[in-house]
């Protein structure tokens, strides 16, 4: 992401020390974000009341995204509060906020991040080591809107140890919360069901900066530890406390084509885990397998096609536990008619199936957009989606599968802007 610095003498004031005094220097300030947002309007949603469905295969894990999702803006400030040589020093926080399906943007902010980061340590001009809330470095399919390696948390690490060969290693301990259904007693002789936590640590290694077949090769490991699981137990029958995860990935150049291939296998705790849409499944244990292929096609100057693919087979530990398996495949090709104006046509198509229930459940859709920018960003957008949804069988939570028979079918029109930076 381009960072924009902004040099301002009232921040140098504000935050200047000793420190600062002796090395004649002046701090900076670097706004940076992300934000889409703009018109959506179906008239046949599912929802009767104009706000679009955004249309995902159930069981399924991201959605096909080209005109076919919400508002959201992120943004955040960081400065460099010290720099001597190599030496650096950062501070850092990150807001963010939502459209959701009754209207509302903007009605509640979340903190993405907040962090202290040390650059230049260990005697080396590029390890750093930070703490607080970080943005991992994941993995993700975009065109697919799925993070698939995202260790979220608070916690700290280490970034860029080198080694002998050139190669980079990432030591990141995070620590989150994993939910459970708790009894509650509800005062009047029974039981209520409500949310648990328990807190669960996130160790991660990871290897990268690899010289392999036209491109960089990553290997990862993600470990997951409940921390105290007193109140589990209580509500949990011999619950699973530990999981894992490893990752093998590549990305290179191959003519004209740029590829991202991923193989993960996740355990215990931490199954189909450590992604944008499950990060750990606490009372359900089992094991899977993922494969995500996703990359850019060059034809030339003026077309250029994004492509996903993806798949994953999930099986379970537990009797009573429903495994499943999905995939998806999309296209989008796209013609730059000039530097400022772009046509966009994205196909997608997922499904999942059960291992509980018959029938599979498949979504596809379709938009067409026509797109406008002065360089990169920010990206006016205007688009029309047709989508058709089938349901089968419906996953009522990871793990508990239901029957459930419905078809949809929507169209959504739009205009939107999205912008990095």
């Amino acid at each position: 992401m381009r960072n924009t610095i902004i040099s301002t003498a009232v921040l140098a004031a504000l935050i200047s020390s000793p420190t600062f005094a002796e090395e004649s220097f002046s701090p900076d300030l670097n706004f940076f974000g992300y934000a889409r947002a703009g018109m959506h309007s179906s008239p046949d949603s599912e929802s009767g009341n104009g706000h679009p469905d955004y249309i995902k295969a159930d069981g399924a894990n991201g959605k096909y995204r080209l005109g076919n999702e919400d508002d959201w803006a992120e943004f955040g400030l960081s400065s460099t509060v010290y720099k001597s040589g190599a030496q650096r020093a950062e501070v850092g926080i990150m807001i963010g906020t939502w459209h959701d399906a009754q209207g509302n943007f903007g009605d509640s902010f979340d903190i993405m991040q907040a962090w202290g980061q040390l650059y230049g340590v260990f005697g080396s001009d590029i390890t750093s080591i930070w703490a607080g809330k970080r943005y991992p470095r994941g993995l993700a399919d975009d065109m697919l809107d799925f993070k698939y390696w995202e260790n979220v948390g608070r916690g700290f690490g280490i970034r860029d140890i080198e080694t002998s060969r050139d190669w980079l290693v990432d030591v990141t301990w995070n620590y989150d919360n994993g939910d459970f259904d708790k009894l509650v007693d509800d005062g009047e002789g029974g039981f209520t069901t409500e949310t648990g936590k328990t807190g669960v640590h996130l160790p991660e290694v990871r290897l990268h900066n690899i010289d392999f077949l036209n491109g960089k090769l990553i290997l990862g490991a993600n470990f997951a530890f409940v921390m105290d699981d007193t109140e589990l137990k209580e509500n949990v029958s011999d619950p699973d406390t530990t999981g894992y995860m490893f990752t093998v990935s590549h990305s290179g150049q191959f003519g004209g084509m740029h590829n991202t291939l991923s193989l993960q296998y996740s355990g215990g705790i931490g199954v189909s885990g450590w992604t944008s849409e499950d990060m750990l499944n606490i009372e359900t244990p089992g094991q899977s397998f993922r494969v995500m292929n996703h990359g850019t096609y060059f034809f030339n100057d003026t077309i250029s096609m994004p492509y996903s693919l993806g798949y994953e087979t999930i099986s379970m530990d537990n009797v009573g536990d429903d495994g499943k398996d999905y995939f998806n495949i999309g296209i989008r090709p796209t013609y730059s008619w000039s530097s400022f104006t772009q046509t966009l046509v994205e196909i997608g198509y997922q499904q999942a199936t059960s291992d509980a229930f018959s029938g599979t459940n498949t979504t596809h859709k379709a938009t067409l957009a026509q797109q406008f920018a002065f360089g990169a960003v920010p990206r006016v957008r205007l688009y029309a989606t047709y989508a058709e949804k089938d349901t089968k069988w419906r996953e009522d939570s990871f793990g508990s599968h239901s029957s459930f028979n419905e078809q949809l079918d929507s169209w959504t029109f739009g205009a939107m802007f999205e912008a990095w930076w």
